[in-house]
């Protein structure tokens, strides 16, 4: 569903993938889903100035930091 909030733990994958080198075509593949829905989050997160450090010490599902930036973004 578009602009559907994506769970912590797919976004924490996303960018574990992007930091250790796995492409974008390779990420969309392992997480099921388009290579633009990839490229977008990482735009979102790139440029909502998100410190992905932050992001991956998130426990809650739906933080609410990335769950308004969704929302905002819609």
């Amino acid at each position: 569903m578009a602009g559907k909030p994506k769970q912590m733990s797919q976004i924490k994958q996303l960018i574990r993938l992007y930091q250790g080198g796995s492409g974008i075509k390779t990420i969309a593949r392992i997480l099921g889903m388009s290579k633009n829905t990839v490229r977008s989050n990482l735009k979102k997160m790139a440029d909502g100035g998100f410190n992905t450090e932050e992001l991956l010490e998130q426990e809650d599902p739906f933080a609410l930091v990335f769950k308004g930036y969704y929302r905002a973004h819609i």
